[in-house]
């Protein structure tokens, strides 16, 4: 809990915001590749869930059973990155890399997983999917019951670490650990978001605060063996890294999500769109130039996906 570590721990957690949106974009895009789309482009709202520009196979794409994984893989790549990143990952000899990973990780699940994906309750994607196979709704709430179990890994591993440099850790410290370190990068995400929105998505907050709230139980109440092996400790270097890779992805960001006067939301896109896709009127495509103002001549015209 030294400055220097909380200081590498935030700089990690900022740049792993707009990665875990692009990983749920790119679950999306992937699903859609598999079903015989084109991925063309990214929309990563900061106050929606985000989005993959996909052109459709087929005008009633939206419906098939081909198009689980274009529905689903929003929702589980995240999950699937914070599961299995972290166990891959154990034998890191970097503090700087531990952090990288534990945050990344856990902005994967309160963030993309959780807080991002119940915004736009009748677009969500995994309640489309649902909406598809005329199943209830409320089976949406499974994907935000697998991040908080998720959560638990984390947190204790977040101790493990700190245990290596100190050896007994009370439960008063352990909890401050975590709240620390895990805390503060979803709670001013969830903030900002509700300042651009102007209201309290509450679905949103119920989502993102069961993997909050199992992360700080977990604190109190676990108490994991130290890591068995000796981690290197930061560098000064570590901090400037991950700024810049915290500005080069908030500019990234910046480009395929920021909010515009207009009400519409700015949009990447990198490949040709044809008479069928899923680019909505409320985004705004910037188009590589090698596409072109208009990739096919005539207006999109968005599918029912």
């Amino acid at each position: 809990m030294t400055p220097n570590a909380l200081l590498t721990s935030w700089l990690a957690a900022l740049a792993a915001i707009p990665a875990g949106l692009l990983a749920a974009a790119a679950g999306q895009g992937l699903g859609g590749l598999l079903a015989g789309g084109a991925w063309i482009g990214v929309c990563l709202p900061w106050d929606r869930q985000p989005w993959a520009l996909v052109n459709q196979p087929a005008l009633n794409f939206a419906s098939l059973p081909s198009a689980g994984g274009y529905w689903l893989g929003s929702t589980v790549l995240p999950l699937a990155l914070a599961a299995v990143v972290p166990p891959l990952t154990l034998r890191l000899r970097s503090l700087a890399g531990h952090l990288v990973v534990l945050q990344t990780a856990w902005v994967s699940l309160v963030v993309a997983a959780s807080w991002q994906r119940v915004l736009d309750p009748e677009l969500a994607h995994l309640a489309r999917w649902l909406h598809f196979r005329g199943l209830p709704a409320e089976l949406g709430w499974i994907a935000v019951a697998v991040a908080t179990a998720l959560a638990i890994p984390i947190a204790l591993r977040l101790i493990a670490l700190a245990r290596i440099v100190r050896f007994n850790l009370g439960r008063a410290r352990r909890t401050i650990l975590v709240l620390l370190h895990l805390v503060p990068a979803p709670l001013a995400w969830a903030a900002f978001t509700v300042w651009l929105r102007g209201a309290v998505p509450l679905a949103a907050c119920v989502a993102a605060g069961l993997p909050l709230i199992a992360g700080l139980v977990v604190a109190w109440v676990g108490y994991p063996a130290p890591l068995t092996h000796a981690v290197a400790r930061l560098r000064p270097t570590s901090a400037v890294a991950l700024a810049a890779a915290a500005a080069i992805g908030w500019a990234a960001g910046a480009t395929a999500g920021r909010p515009l006067p207009d009400g519409r939301v700015a949009a990447l896109q990198w490949g040709p769109s044809t008479s069928v896709n899923n680019i909505r009127d409320w985004m705004a495509p910037h188009r590589a130039p090698w596409i072109g103002p208009s990739s096919n001549g005539s207006p999109d015209r968005p599918g029912p996906g």
